[in-house]
């Protein structure tokens, strides 16, 4: 068996390669790391400056600070119970109008799919959307949430792309064995359909988790107000001791409404952060159906 030798020229290829992704990786994850380390040092040490490796007085009272705010709690269960009702009802209703729009028989299937991949491209625009939600009575609602994310055509083309893989022995030998269309959508179709569903359940979740137009357009409930909005409300003032007084009220000396700003971002970012190890190999396997199709 022939050892291969790398070439000097292939050494070099190499080291750049490695370079450039360790360059890449620590600026997209040292970002997020000086984030950790501002939320567990003393807010006033950390204005200081020169923070940059590890937290110089660490403490959990900003995380004690923003734990303690009834506001942030009400608005992360809230965003909890979206994130889960949004991603399950858009799934299941993705794979039921993908898995129709796959079988070439259908009637108008050019035109409706027509019509899905326009919308990839032009949208009604904040206006009319809002005057449409308005007249649905969807305006604080906890549905304005879920319906109007319901289907991304995006989404409809990758379960498509899987759909159209499936061999047709496969439904044939059902529909032989008495297999009707929801029994054989329902027990064969969906279960092989996994790797896909966890790609699709895995940008809804993050896009509900980390959405914040529509709490901040469409309600004004703040009992429906989600963990995003109130984020988004901390950041965007422009007086951040502002902020501070008008949500946080037992603060102790050492935060700063800079390191409650960093402690809450990790806070809304953390779920996210820990559920995505568990689904990464289906995602990976999500994203490659289609690109070798037959």
């Amino acid at each position: 068996m022939a050892i291969y030798k790398k070439t000097y020229e292939d050494i070099i290829i190499d080291v750049l390669s490695i370079s450039i992704a360790l360059i890449v990786l620590v600026t997209t994850l040292y970002p997020i790391y000086y984030c950790f380390i501002y939320s567990f040092n003393e807010g006033t040490d950390a204005a200081i400056g020169s923070l940059y490796l590890l937290p110089r007085k660490f403490t959990f009272s900003n995380y004690a600070t923003v734990l303690r705010q009834k506001s942030l709690f009400l608005s992360f269960a809230m965003t909890v119970a979206r994130t889960l009702a949004g991603t399950l009802t858009s799934v299941l209703f993705t794979a039921v109008v993908s898995y129709g729009l796959s079988k070439k028989h259908l009637m108008f299937r050019k035109t409706y799919m027509m019509i899905g991949i326009v919308t990839l491209y032009f949208s009604g625009g904040l206006v009319p959307n809002y005057l449409l939600l308005k007249q649905l009575h969807l305006l604080n609602n906890f549905l304005v949430y879920i319906i109007p994310s319901l289907l991304s055509f995006f989404n409809v083309l990758l379960f498509i792309a899987f759909f159209s893989e499936l061999p047709e022995a496969l439904e044939e030998s059902a529909r032989i064995d008495g297999a009707r269309n929801i029994t054989l959508f329902l027990k064969i179709v969906l279960p092989l359909s996994a790797p896909t569903m966890a790609t699709i359940a895995l940008f809804n979740g993050v896009g509900h988790w980390n959405d914040w137009f529509a709490p901040a357009f469409y309600i004004t409930n703040e009992k429906l107000i989600t963990l995003p909005a109130i984020l988004m409300r901390i950041m965007s003032l422009a007086s951040a001791q502002q902020e501070m007084q008008k949500h946080v009220h037992n603060s102790v000396p050492t935060t700063t409404p800079e390191s409650i700003r960093y402690a809450t971002l990790v806070v809304a970012i953390a779920p996210i952060t820990l559920v995505y190890p568990f689904i990464q190999k289906y995602f990976v396997k999500g994203m490659m159906v289609g690109s070798i199709k037959a």
